[in-house]
């Protein structure tokens, strides 16, 4: 037992604390807080978990959990806490506006020549007119063909036409809106990450179910952790989070074959046999 453990387990004792009263206050399942005491990190996965595991049980039993970590750096693990891709932890670049060019500065003026052009045409066409009038009247009056008037049809006379009351329309009833239907799309698949695209409902619930001993991480677009930090699921357990105002969910899986993911209610396949493997979920909210 490692001097890191012994101190962690003192000061629970010194609490009355037993490790099921210490599993309810840290959410640390009980053979991974039997491990840190006695120096065994073998089931837990990762350095990185090792020493938020160590803080959470510090801060639990009343001590500083840097403090420990520093002064017994040497019994921690070596290896470095895998770093979340930068890609999925960033937003989107908005698109640029466009920009006003030359073309725009000068359509003011071309409208402004065509509705002189327009104007000069119509001027034309009543010219054109009136000189053709002229023509024809003076050939009239010089030939020697008198002009006769037509004679005047007589006017018919309308019959009266007999009044129909008009049918009154009913209004025709709405359709109410159907409500957008979800939709999961396999966007890319590239190493151990693999990317869908959600449209459906802005109420979104993503829900985690184990068949097995699993541990998972959830952040959203910002990077702030969605559940508590360095979850393992075990068999029989369900957890479910709300995700309707994010826009990007990047989630580790430890292990597949142990964790079924539903969005919705619709199931989140994995397209890879990765342990461990990524699932970055990015959402198009319907209109």
């Amino acid at each position: 037992m490692g001097q890191l453990g012994t101190k962690l387990k003192q000061a629970r004792l010194e609490q009355g604390l037993s490790l099921e009263q210490l599993n309810e206050r840290t959410k640390i399942q009980k053979h991974h807080l039997e491990g840190i005491e006695t120096g065994d990190y073998s089931a837990i996965p990762g350095g990185f978990y090792v020493r938020a595991f160590i803080k959470r049980y510090a801060q639990a039993v009343g001590l500083d959990g840097d403090a420990l970590l520093r002064e017994h750096k040497n019994e921690l693990p070596e290896d470095a806490p895998e770093a979340v891709p930068a890609e999925h932890l960033t937003r989107r670049p908005e698109k640029k506006k466009r920009s006003s060019g030359p073309v725009a500065e000068s359509m003011p003026k071309v409208l402004v020549a065509l509705f002189i052009v327009f104007i000069l045409l119509v001027i034309w066409y009543f010219y054109l007119l009136s000189t053709s009038g002229n023509d024809v009247q003076q050939e009239e009056e010089g030939g020697d063909v008198e002009y006769e008037a037509p004679a005047e049809q007589p006017e018919e006379q309308p019959e009266a036409a007999e009044e129909e009351e008009a049918p009154v329309d009913e209004p025709e009833e709405q359709p109410e809106p159907e409500e957008p239907q979800a939709q999961l799309e396999l966007e890319s698949v590239s190493g151990e990450t693999t990317t869908y695209t959600f449209s459906g409902p802005a109420d979104r619930e993503l829900e985690f179910t184990a068949d097995g001993s699993s541990w998972l991480t959830v952040l959203n677009e910002g990077g702030v952790e969605l559940l508590s930090l360095a979850r393992v699921f075990e068999a029989g357990e369900t957890e479910a989070i709300d995700v309707s105002e994010e826009t990007e969910i990047f989630m580790r899986v430890g292990d597949y074959a142990m964790l079924s993911i539903e969005l919705n209610g619709e199931t989140v396949p994995y397209e890879q046999e990765r342990k461990p493997q990524n699932i970055v979920i990015r959402f198009d909210d319907a209109e």
